[in-house]
């Protein structure tokens, strides 16, 4: 059984110019002890949807309209809020985007972290404390009997971002989500924070979902990855076979749009065209359909579904976790192996089919 289930996760903002459609019908599985990463531009639905997850929506604004989550047999959505604060912290755990806003300014990180850990457990606060100074230890806090009567303010944004994991990891939650654990730090320390999560989720067994918009930080980091846009999954592969055979043409953007150190040749990066849409209108067609150069007619008024790249044997089952996920791609019109080396449409007299009138806003 898997450790956690998403189906059909629909999340909408209810705002004076309308409802935002910020994830459109999102499903994907998670195994223990595995590390999964997601990956897309900012504002694709990757924060949100963990945030769904979680029951962390911004209320009375954001609103899960759809939809399955299932932790460990029971459908998160059913359980009231009481039921659910029982479950953050010690089963389900999150390191939030921003250190620098996350904690609060204003207590200690003693009574921060100790609040934390007698919330879901009965020890005094004596033990609270050990057990906090074990902690900032762990993730590599130096002095922690010291700092742990500081203010965040007087961490770094690095030793703020290690407080924040060290939070996280204190009651040993099953289910670590980590969205953008290295925002805003340099890249020595954005190693280090990585390595750490690495090495604290293969200790404890503790399954990880990475959020990122940077696939080169998921690369090894993770067994498996979904891409995102416009609050979609467009593919979904193991790590290696993402990188190997990327079929979506947003991937292949993605892969082209960012510097690689085994570029011996310099190849100049190519962007990806355009904008994202504007998810204030209700999704029709591919939402990628205006920025794709391998778009049909098709496109523009069909979304394609979650499809097997490789046809299935006869009996076998699509395989949506685990190291033999079934690489999965959402496109009416793949690109073969030599567009995605080359990052355009290779085929004779190909044209990308025009938008109809009505798709023109």
């Amino acid at each position: 059984m898997n450790l956690l289930s998403v189906r059909d996760l629909l999340v909408r903002f209810r705002t004076h110019d309308g409802a935002v459609f910020a994830v459109n019908g999102v499903s994907f599985d998670l195994d223990e002890g595995e590390t999964l990463g997601l990956v897309g531009e900012s504002g694709c639905g990757k924060s949100v949807t963990n945030l769904a997850v979680m029951r962390l929506l911004p209320s009375p604004a954001g609103r899960i309209e759809g939809g399955e989550v299932v932790f460990e047999g029971q459908d998160l959505l059913s359980l009231d809020e009481s039921e659910m604060r029982g479950l953050r912290g010690k089963e389900l755990a999150m390191i939030f985007q921003d250190p620098m806003t996350s904690l609060n300014p204003v207590l200690t990180v003693e009574e921060q972290m100790v609040e934390t850990i007698r919330a879901h457990r009965r020890v005094s606060k004596k033990e609270a404390k050990v057990r906090a100074i074990e902690l900032l230890a762990m993730v590599g806090i130096p002095q922690p009997e010291k700092r742990l009567n500081n203010f965040p303010h007087q961490f770094s944004g690095g030793m703020r971002q290690r407080v924040m994991i060290a939070m996280a990891l204190a009651l040993e939650p099953k289910l670590l989500i980590a969205d953008e654990p290295t925002t805003a730090l340099d890249v020595t320390i954005q190693a280090q924070v990585l390595e750490l999560l690495a090495r604290l989720a293969a200790e404890h067994g503790t399954a990880v979902i990475l959020i990122t918009h940077d696939l080169g930080v998921v690369a090894g980091m993770t067994r498996r990855i979904n891409v995102m846009y416009a609050g979609f999954v467009v593919e979904s592969a193991t790590t290696g076979d993402l990188f190997a055979r990327p079929r979506h043409p947003y991937t292949v953007g993605l892969l082209h749009s960012m510097p690689r150190l085994d570029d011996e040749q310099g190849q100049p990066l190519i962007p990806i065209e355009g904008t994202p849409p504007d998810l204030r209108f209700a999704p029709v067609g591919c939402p990628f359909a205006p920025r794709c150069a391998w778009r049909v007619d098709r496109c523009w008024s069909e979304m394609p579904t979650l499809d097997p790249l490789d046809p299935l044997q006869p009996g076998k089952e699509i395989v949506t976790t685990g190291p033999g996920a079934t690489h999965r791609v959402a496109c009416w019109n793949q690109p073969t192996s030599d567009e995605v080396a080359a990052a355009h449409p290779l085929r004779p007299g190909f044209v990308p089919a025009p938008p109809p009138a009505e798709a023109i806003r």
